[in-house]
């Protein structure tokens, strides 16, 4: 290997490590502002998370059981989470009009307030480094992002698979 090789692949090799740093840092910082976000409320972070799922779904309204596949979480935990959202109001709870076997929830706008304004202030700061970049970075980092999402994804997955066949 040529002393350029050698040069350009250690130079790779720190980047890559230092990458690898950066995440594991942001990815624990982001769960714990999450959880401090969540506090202000009374809530959890993993309360939160449920939160966002139910509330950006296109319909606006999901099943218990389709929260428990995106969360990873058993439908026992969910059932807690529920009941503990709904007792807070931030939820509620609302049978299918069709199949009243069938129940729904949605967010309760008006007590979601609260949080709204934390999640309003985060955004405005995760926009004000976005601007930042080119058009041409933020694709690359875009790009990054999804590939890194579907990858969690398929671990997620994996983990819950080998989970419940123990």
């Amino acid at each position: 290997m040529s002393r350029g090789n050698f040069i350009r692949n250690t130079k790779s090799s720190e980047i890559r490590r230092h990458l690898g740093d950066l995440a594991r840092k942001f990815s624990t910082q982001t769960v714990f502002l999450h959880e401090a976000i969540a506090q202000t409320a009374g809530l959890n972070a993993t309360d939160t998370r449920c939160l966002s799922l139910i509330r950006f779904h296109p319909d606006g309204l999901v099943t218990a059981g389709w929260l428990s596949d995106m969360a990873g979480l058993t439908t026992g935990a969910i059932t807690h989470i529920l009941d503990r959202l709904e007792k807070r109001e931030f939820i509620e709870r609302v049978r299918d009009t069709e199949d009243r076997r069938k129940v729904f929830v949605r967010i309760r706008p008006e007590s979601f307030a609260e949080l709204e304004s934390h999640y309003e202030a985060l955004g405005r700061s995760y926009r004000s480094v976005v601007e930042h970049y080119s058009d041409s970075e933020l694709m690359l980092i875009t790009d990054y992002l999804e590939k890194m999402s579907e990858m969690t994804e398929r671990l997620m997955a994996d983990t819950i698979t080998a989970r419940s066949s123990e």
